[in-house]
């Protein structure tokens, strides 16, 4: 059975959602939730339901560990990672960069299972009331073998302590060898110390154009 979950590929600071290149605190974890829902008419590809759900810890000050899933081409094809990221440089000041790898596999009814190998490269810079940030992924397929990129671009800015707002660009290679573009603006909401929910809309650049509205739930615990 499917999680009819979610998550938004953004981590959490006491300031702002942002990117991989921050590390998560030592002994703390970080869930996000959510997915696609009201779809418009024809809406299937780049834009679907797409639940997907992502987790990570602290396992030390520089070493964050976590597992990332989540389905695609219209929720036919599951793919899961365990991942590892550390920072490259510094891990203080106002730019950060660091590094991921990840293993996993991709399953669909269609074809036999695909395990994948995964490498990631993260920057972000932050500001006095927002961030800025760029994910890039590549992954490896050993019965496509072919690596397929991935590039998210997000903005954010906080509006006060309980108000956020982010614009994301979310880039890469599809299952068949597609291009896709879409974009995702949100407001995020504070609803405790530990928990926030970002509703928002996603458009198709590419494709069929479709869109939908976007609903997301992190929490750190």
């Amino acid at each position: 059975m499917r999680l009819l979950v979610a998550v938004i590929c953004l981590l959490v600071t006491p300031q702002a959602a942002v990117s991989g290149a921050w590390a998560r605190e030592e002994g703390q974890f970080f869930l996000s939730s959510g997915g696609n829902f009201l779809l418009s008419d024809g809406a299937q590809l780049p834009v679907h339901y797409d639940p997907t759900l992502y987790l990570e810890y602290g396992l030390t000050d520089i070493l964050t560990i976590g597992v990332d899933y989540h389905t695609a081409d219209q929720g036919r094809i599951d793919t899961g990672f365990v991942f590892a990221r550390f920072p490259l440089g510094e891990t203080t000041g106002a730019t950060r960069y660091a590094a991921s790898i990840g293993f996993g596999a991709r399953v669909d009814e269609f074809n036999p299972r695909e395990n994948l190998v995964q490498g990631g490269l993260f920057w972000g810079r932050g500001y006095s009331a927002g961030w800025f940030a760029v994910d890039f992924t590549a992954t490896h397929g050993d019965l496509s073998e072919n690596f397929r990129a991935k590039a998210d671009f997000t903005w954010g800015h906080n509006l006060s302590d309980r108000w956020t707002t982010s614009l994301q660009l979310q880039t890469g290679e599809g299952f068949s060898g597609d291009t896709y573009a879409k974009i995702n603006p949100a407001i995020i909401m504070t609803l405790t110390q530990n928990h926030r929910i970002s509703l928002g809309a996603v458009r198709a650049l590419t494709g069929d154009e479709g869109s939908a509205l976007k609903l997301n739930v992190w929490s750190t615990f």
